[in-house]
């Protein structure tokens, strides 16, 4: 059977790409400040006051935070501060924790769709890998993406790449999944938009109740998803759902960072390189 990724993502990426009035900002669709202060109590409605673009820091490092101030109090019931918020189905159950030492958001879904976003500016030719942590602490049960009846994942992840002149329709998407029984390593197209296509990158109960880290080669995968190099990256997107198997998620999923790889150990490998031809094979 071939991979299959339906409905829910592929209203989330076409959300995600389309939401709301824009200004143009470096050629990618940023959106204006405005709404109530951004710890109001009531999610569907709740936007952020202000939208800080992550840069690089000091260290090269493009920092996703999960959110852009800290609330008064944790946990905290709120969207966090500088990520918008999509419901596809049911009601978003989002809190901002500290959890073993992790500033996180808490995604809980029951039989619900929803998916946090934000806008980013990252070139995938300086800054080619993203890691993250994320921990399971509900799967909905019998979530598989392959199957349209049981499209849910606890936690999901996307990358969101603009295509012009019809970003809304055309944008390309990369999407990592933490799913409950496909197995690790698939790859996923979704036939309802064929420009959604992601990656199972952790699969079922073996992790459940523990942080994971992760890293990806955002640039690669995108390579082996669409065989063409890709362009900027415009929205990251986090989202959880459990609406298909009408059961229940949740998931904890901590800052987003986008990162250079480091740099090859020139003097090991010109040091390789003059080693003799016969001594280079038998190593």
């Amino acid at each position: 059977m071939s991979p299959t990724f339906f409905d829910d993502t592929a209203s989330a990426a076409r959300a995600v790409v389309a939401a709301a009035p824009r200004v143009q900002t470096f050629g990618l669709p940023l959106r204006l400040g405005d709404g109530p202060p951004p710890y109001a109590g009531d999610l569907p409605g709740s936007r952020t006051m202000k939208v800080r673009v992550p840069q690089p820091d000091s260290a090269g490092q493009i920092r996703v935070p999960i959110t852009d101030e800290l609330p008064p109090t944790l946990p905290a019931t709120a969207l966090p501060s500088g990520w918008d918020l999509k419901e596809f189905s049911g009601h978003a159950g989002v809190t901002i924790v500290r959890d073993e030492g992790h500033l996180a958001v808490r995604l809980q879904s029951e039989r619900s769709s929803f998916a946090l976003y934000r806008d980013v500016v990252v070139d995938l030719k300086e800054h080619p890998m993203l890691q993250w942590s994320w921990k399971a602490t509900r799967l909905p049960t019998g979530g598989d993406g392959r199957e349209r009846a049981t499209d849910d994942q606890v936690a999901q992840i996307y990358i969101v790449f603009p295509r012009w002149p019809f970003p809304r329709i055309h944008s390309d998407v990369v999407g990592y999944l933490w799913d409950t029984r496909a197995p690790l390593g698939e790859k996923m197209t979704s036939p309802q938009a064929h420009n959604v296509r992601s990656i199972v990158v952790e699969s079922g109960y073996q992790k459940l109740g523990f942080w994971v880290g992760e890293e990806r080669n955002v640039r690669q995968d995108y390579i082996d998803l669409f065989a063409r190099e890709p362009s900027r990256v415009g929205k990251i997107a986090i989202m959880t759902d459990s609406n298909d198997t009408r059961s229940e998620s949740e998931a904890l999923i901590d800052d987003l960072i986008f990162f250079r790889p480091p740099p090859r150990n020139t003097e090991i490998r010109n040091g390789y390189a003059k080693m003799p031809l016969m001594l280079r094979k038998r190593s």
